[in-house]
């Protein structure tokens, strides 16, 4: 095992997440001791036994997604040159995608491996927080009557799209930062990708 080429695979996001953990564990540690310290770690034991299958079973789903659409498909209707079109699949197909994070997150993330485009990719995450009919109608109407749901929601409708236009354009702003290897983590396999290579091009048929 290459220990240096196992450190320079861990992204900076990872880094960063355990640099918070440690810290709120030395905040727990300072303030309560050991026990304070030691009912954090039980209590995200618990988090961890119920929500362990579920966060499987989303990235299983992720997988399985990436292998069942075509590339060429999710390039065609959501990828970078899909423009417009793109982002407005993106902002609305989110209406009947939402679900829990475990889920959602795992397969957006496959779809941005598999080809689609930043804009496209923003349009679905901001259209799923927003524009989701299960939190609509199992939770927020429920608890805040009709108006202030449906208000919400009609304004959702009209600013997704553009969040999905304006997030493309910070994004190519920010592209000289490091970017987050996340398309590269949930590409095809190597195997599949060197496979896909050797089929014979039209091009190299006509000169054969």
């Amino acid at each position: 095992m290459n220990i240096r080429k196992s450190i320079k695979g861990v992204d900076k996001a990872l880094i960063a997440l355990a640099a918070v953990v440690l810290l709120a564990a030395i905040a727990a540690w300072w303030k309560g001791g050991w026990p304070l310290a030691k009912e954090g770690l039980v209590q995200a034991g618990k988090s961890g036994e119920t929500i362990w299958l579920r966060l499987l079973l989303g990235i299983t789903l992720s997988g399985m997604v990436q292998l069942l659409i075509p590339r060429s498909t999710i390039t065609r209707w959501l990828g970078p040159d899909s423009g417009f079109k793109g982002i407005v699949i993106g902002s609305y197909s989110a209406i009947v995608m939402s679900g829990p994070p475990y889920v959602m997150l795992p397969l957006i993330a496959s779809l941005y491996g598999s080809g689609a485009g930043v804009g496209p990719i923003i349009a679905l995450l901001t259209g799923e927080a927003l524009l989701g009919l299960q939190n609509l109608i199992t939770w927020q109407i429920p608890f805040l009557g009709v108006g202030i749901p449906l208000s919400k929601y009609a304004v959702a409708l009209v600013v997704t799209p553009f969040v999905g236009l304006a997030g493309a354009a910070v994004f190519k702003l920010l592209t000289k930062l490091p970017d987050m290897p996340v398309r590269d983590r949930f590409a095809s396999p190597p195997k599949q990708q060197a496979a896909d290579s050797k089929e014979p091009t039209a091009l190299s048929k006509d000169k054969k």
